[in-house]
């Protein structure tokens, strides 16, 4: 990726392909992208949207927890429909430059007038409009992050291809860290404009160093004949061949239901049910603090998972996210943010941790390096399913318990569900079989 010397001599730059051990600054640059989507995914999902709702119609608003909910859903219903089509689309495309670097550009621009579309709304505004601007988001993040996903089978070699993975997740904690301490030093309720203009240089910055040093392998090979007909078949794959890729779909599906179903209620949870004032002060700082735990956490959970098996990590880091769901259930009965705070941390650093092997397994499975686009971008409705189904079905949860018993009731309901979805993720996932990973 980068090679000063062969520059000077004008030799042609080699290919990210032709390293056989990438180095470090090769991982971190290539990942660079993904930090750029976690620091505003782990921010404008779980904070600034149920702040903007509440702004929207009010703090007191007996429904904010439904509305909010459904906003992230109907965000995600647009996101699992576009990370696929993207990636199959730039499958096809054929350049000397390779094939996922228009849509990254046109992505990550429209990605940045999005968010700068969602700064506006004050109290009194139309939740509709509100809605329309999450969505246009989600569809330029969601543009760019399916081609995105085709790029680690794209240009690193299959036995770089776990260090790649895990690196990716580093700069993805690195990405979640540094949104939340800018929502913790400079957000505002109800006033985003200064973090959001942060997360658009932020966006700007990080495509530009790739563009500069990632490397396609050149896509030259003539493209067949596009007929609707079988690019539409294409997104089908036969799971007496693929069995393996299905189970992991399933099972991460299921682990991202319990995920969704906590992260967009964190912040009505420590506001209403620890009785946290200033909740959005403090649950940045929290899951920062369990951003920063989770970096060591994806570096050993790589290390367990090439001695114990990809699969029995994938199963550990989902059972202890079940633990942490179940202690936010018990803290509900005495409410103690001393008690909260390590059960946050626990549960980032897992989820961060998961997410490092998780990816690895993905790949693991991966039908084909050819189809890597259309494939990853199926694979990635399962993260993006949940946070249609997880949000809505909780956030209606909350807001019917809420109004029939009690706040304290209302989230013990929500989050025991969300435990019962992390055991049935480390349940399944047992069903894979990776002969190398056991």
């Amino acid at each position: 990726m980068l090679n000063a010397s062969r520059r000077q001599r004008g030799e042609p730059h080699p290919s990210y392909l032709s390293r056989a051990h990438p180095s470090l600054l090769d991982h971190v640059l290539l990942s660079l992208l993904w930090f750029a989507f976690y620091a505003q995914w782990l921010t404008v999902v779980p904070i600034l949207v149920p702040d903007q709702v509440a702004t929207i119609l009010g703090a007191d608003a007996s429904q904010k927890e439904g509305l909010s909910g459904s906003v992230v859903a109907a965000g995600a219903a647009v996101a699992l429909l576009v990370a696929p089509l993207a990636g199959a689309l730039s499958d096809r495309r054929r350049s000397l430059h390779g094939r996922r670097r228009p849509f990254l550009i046109l992505g990550m621009a429209g990605t940045c007038l999005a968010l700068l579309a969602m700064v506006p709304f004050a109290p009194g505004s139309s939740l509709l409009l509100y809605t329309a601007a999450f969505l246009n988001l989600q569809f330029w993040w969601n543009w760019a992050a399916g081609p995105y996903a085709g790029l680690i089978p794209d240009v690193v070699p299959e036995a770089a291809r776990a260090t790649a993975s895990a690196w990716m997740n580093v700069m993805s904690v690195f990405g979640s860290i540094s949104g939340n301490l800018l929502i913790a030093l400079f957000y505002a309720p109800g006033r985003p404009a200064t973090v959001v203009a942060m997360l658009v240089v932020i966006n700007l910055a990080c495509l530009a160093l790739t563009l500069r040093f990632v490397r396609e392998p050149p896509a030259t090979a003539v493209a067949p004949p596009f007929a609707l007909g079988d690019f539409l078949r294409s997104f089908y794959l036969d799971p007496r061949a693929h069995g393996n890729f299905y189970w992991v779909l399933i099972t991460r599906l299921a682990g991202n239901m319990g995920v969704w179903s906590i992260f967009t209620f964190l912040l009505f949870y420590l506001r209403d049910v620890i009785g946290i004032a200033k909740a959005e002060t403090v649950l940045p700082v929290l899951l920062g603090v369990g951003a920063v735990v989770a970096v060591p956490a994806s570096m050993i959970g790589a290390w367990l998972a090439d001695r114990y098996g990809l699969v029995r990590i994938v199963s550990t880091t989902s059972w202890i996210m079940a633990a942490a769901a179940t202690s936010y259930v018990l803290v509900a009965f005495a409410p103690n943010l001393m008690l909260v705070a390590p059960i946050v941390v626990v549960f980032a650093a897992s989820y961060g941790a998961y997410q490092a092997v998780d990816w690895a397994l993905a790949l693991a499975v991966l039908p084909s390096g050819e189809t890597a686009g259309k494939d990853m971008g199926i694979w990635h409705i399962a993260m993006v399913l949940p946070q249609i189904v997880g949000p809505a079905l909780t956030g209606w949860i909350i807001s019917g318990a809420k109004h029939a018993v009690s706040d304290a009731f209302a989230y013990t309901v929500a989050f025991g569900i969300a435990a019962l979805w992390f055991v049935l993720s480390a349940a399944l996932v047992a069903r894979v079989r990776l002969v190398q990973c056991e």
